[in-house]
C-alpha cells in the first residue's frame, strides 16, 4: 500500500504540469504577499491594527482559487484512465493488492503532493514578512495555518472531482472534458443560476420613497449651496416626520428583500467550492470579495463536496471492469 502511495507522490511532484501550475501559484502569491506585507508594515508602523493573515489579500486568494482549482483538476483527471490506456492498471491489480488500497493510495499520494506545494508557498510568504522584521505571534501562525488548510481542502476538492471523472470516463481526453465541465458548473453556472432563481422568486427590489430622507436638505431651486441645518426630531415638522416613516419602512423592506434573496441564492451557491472558500476566508480577515457573518453552511458544503465525489470515485473504481 505504501509503495503505491509513494509512486503516486513521486509521479505527481515530478510531472511538468504540477511544477508549472505550482510555479504560477507561487509567483502570484509571492507578488501579492509582498504587496500585502508592505501594507501590513505601513499599518504596523502607524500603530494601526490589521489581521496578520490579511497579507495574503484578495489577489492571493484569487490566485489560489483559480490556479489551485486547475492544479487539482490536472492532477487527477488521468489517474485511472491513463493506467487503463497503458495497461498498467491491469498489471497492478494482478498483484496481491486490493482495489480500495489502490484508490486510497492514489488519493494519499496526491494529497501529500498538494500539501508540500501549499506548505512551501506559505513558508516563502512568511519568509518575506520576516525580512521586514515583523514576527508573527502564535495566533497569527494559527490563522496562516487555517488559511493553508482551507486552500489545501479547496484544491483537493477539484482533485476529487477530476478523480471521479477519471473513473467514469473511457479515456483521459473525455475525463478532462468532464472535469472542466464540473469546474465551470461549480465556479460559474451554479452561483449565476442561483441569482437568477432568487431574482425570479423574490422579484425586483423595493423602490425608495420619492421624498428625500429627513437628514438630507433639499437644494435651493436657484442653485448654490444649501445651509446645513440640524433637525430637532422633537420639533420635526409633519413633512419630515412623514418622510422619516417612509424611509424607515423602505429600509425595513429593503433588508427583508435582500435577506430573502440571499437565502434563495445560498441554496445554490452552497454547492460552489469557490463561494464557500471565499466565505470561509472572510472569517480569517483576508478581506476577500465579499463578507458573510454565518459561515456554518459554507463549512458544511465545503467539507461535503469532496467527500461525496471521493466516495463516488471509490464505489465506481471498486465496480470497474478492467479490460
Amino acid at each position: 500500500m505504501s509503495i503505491v502511495a509513494k509512486k503516486e507522490f513521486a509521479d505527481q511532484i515530478s510531472s511538468k504540469r504540477f511544477l508549472a501550475l505550482a510555479g504560477v501559484i507561487l509567483l502570484i502569491t509571492v507578488y501579492t504577499v509582498y504587496q500585502g506585507v508592505q501594507g501590513f508594515y505601513n499599518a504596523y508602523t502607524a500603530g494601526m491594527e490589521r489581521p496578520f493573515v490579511s497579507i495574503f489579500g484578495i489577489s492571493s486568494s484569487l490566485g489560489f482559487m483559480t490556479f489551485g482549482a486547475f492544479l487539482g483538476l490536472l492532477m487527477g483527471f488521468d489517474l485511472v484512465t491513463k493506467e487503463k490506456e497503458e495497461g498498467s492498471l491491469k498489471t497492478l491489480l494482478s498483484h496481491p493488492v486490493y482495489r480500495d488500497s489502490v484508490i486510497n493510495c492514489k488519493a494519499i499520494g496526491a494529497f501529500a503532493a498538494l500539501s508540500i506545494a501549499i506548505f512551501l508557498i506559505l513558508t516563502i510568504s512568511l519568509g518575506i514578512l520576516l525580512l521586514y522584521g515583523i514576527y508573527p505571534s502564535f495566533s497569527d501562525v494559527v490563522d496562516v495555518f487555517k488559511f493553508g488548510v482551507l486552500t489545501l481542502a479547496y484544491t483537493f476538492t477539484f482533485f476529487a472531482i477530476s478523480l471521479f471523472a477519471s473513473t467514469i470516463a473511457r479515456n483521459s481526453g473525455t475525463a478532462l472534458i468532464i472535469a472542466f465541465g464540473f469546474l465551470i458548473l461549480f465556479m460559474a453556472i451554479l452561483p449565476i443560476f442561483g441569482e437568477i432563481v432568487a431574482q425570479s422568486i423574490v422579484g425586483p427590489p423595493p423602490r425608495p420613497p420619492s421624498v428625500p430622507p429627513p437628514s438630507m436638505p433639499v437644494p435651493p431651486p436657484s442653485g448654490g449651496s444649501a445651509p446645513v441645518v440640524k433637525i430637532d426630531e422633537g420639533k420635526m415638522p409633519a413633512e419630515n416626520e412623514e418622510a422619516k416613516k417612509l424611509w424607515e419602512e423602505y429600509e425595513r423592506q429593503r433588508d427583508e428583500y435582500w435577506k430573502k434573496k440571499r437565502a434563495v441564492s445560498d441554496t445554490f451557491s452552497i454547492l460552489s467550492p469557490t463561494t464557500n472558500y471565499l466565505a470561509l476566508l472572510s472569517s480569517l480577515g483576508t478581506r476577500p470579495i465579499f463578507e458573510t457573518k454565518d459561515t456554518t453552511k459554507n463549512l458544511i458544503g465545503f467539507i461535503a463536496l469532496p467527500v461525496i465525489f471521493f466516495i463516488l470515485s471509490y464505489i465506481k473504481f471498486l465496480r470497474m471492469d478492467i479490460v
